[in-house]
């Protein structure tokens, strides 16, 4: 599996370059009401514009996660009361 996850990232990684070596055209960059104007290669802002979602489906995962982490805690601290409670158990009560 280790295999087809590194053949993967390195087509990834061939297309990214190829694109960013490929596209050097500028394109303006506008934002409606405002009057300036940025001037950036294409590749920069597509190669942006996926980082900004990485970034933001990384969060949106964490997000989705908080719930299974949150029932994980709760069930190793259970864990470790009921480990707790067997112990008692199992030690001869000394009077």
């Amino acid at each position: 599996m280790k295999i087809l996850h590194f053949i993967f990232s390195c087509i990834v990684l061939f297309l990214t370059v190829s694109f960013a070596v490929s596209n050097k055209q500028m394109f303006p960059l506008t934002l409606w009401p405002f009057p300036f104007e940025i001037r950036l290669p294409v590749s920069f802002i597509v190669l942006a514009f996926a980082l900004l979602f990485f970034v933001f489906g990384g969060f949106y995962s964490w997000l989705l996660s908080v719930p299974v982490r949150n029932e994980r805690y709760q069930q190793a601290k259970k864990i470790k009361e009921l480990t707790q409670k067997i112990a008692e158990l199992e030690t001869p009560e000394q009077k």
